[in-house]
């Protein structure tokens, strides 16, 4: 679906930067997640920062329009938002996410394209919401996932260890 589709199916007549925030946010909370993905202020050594999507595992920053210049300046938000915010474990960096609605004029979004796949390349995911939809990719499930298939692994060795020498 196009941009303009997008915008008439999801959001209302006249949008901001917050209204897809909020739809991001509600499409995440479907999930249920440990913590409940909303905005965290950060600080860094020259002032406070706004992380505008934040997820125990992700750091998702919206943009309205992901032009080829919103997305260099999306791409290093997160980068600071993963510098000085919260970490995994206390010591590994958040995954990255830049979301935003694909431009409407095709030269805008050929390059847009271009420069999205290259920031795929180095594992920043960039995502236009209109091609993906709302139901893109929430790497929360799959962790979730490998956690609990781990706490299931470890409980049945222990109870295979338990059981092998109450028997003894």
């Amino acid at each position: 679906m196009n941009s303009l589709e997008f915008c008439d199916r999801y959001l209302p007549d006249y949008w901001a930067e917050r209204d897809l925030q909020l739809l991001i946010q509600k499409r995440l909370q479907r999930w249920w997640f440990l913590a409940a993905p909303d905005e965290l202020v950060i600080k860094t050594p020259s002032t406070s920062r706004r992380i505008d999507i934040t997820t125990w595992l992700t750091v998702y920053e919206v943009k309205k329009w992901l032009t080829r210049d919103n997305i260099f300046h999306a791409v290093a938000q997160t980068e600071l938002y993963t510098f000085y915010g919260p970490k995994l474990l206390w010591m590994f960096p958040k995954r990255r996410v830049v979301v935003g609605l694909a431009p409407t004029e095709l030269s805008e979004y050929e390059q847009a394209a271009r420069v999205a796949r290259d920031f795929r390349r180095m594992g920043i995911e960039v995502i236009f919401l209109n091609e993906a939809g709302l139901t893109f990719e929430v790497p929360e499930i799959g962790a979730a996932f490998l956690i609990v298939g781990i706490i299931i692994l470890v409980a049945a060795i222990a109870a295979y260890l338990l059981s092998g020498k109450l028997s003894l």
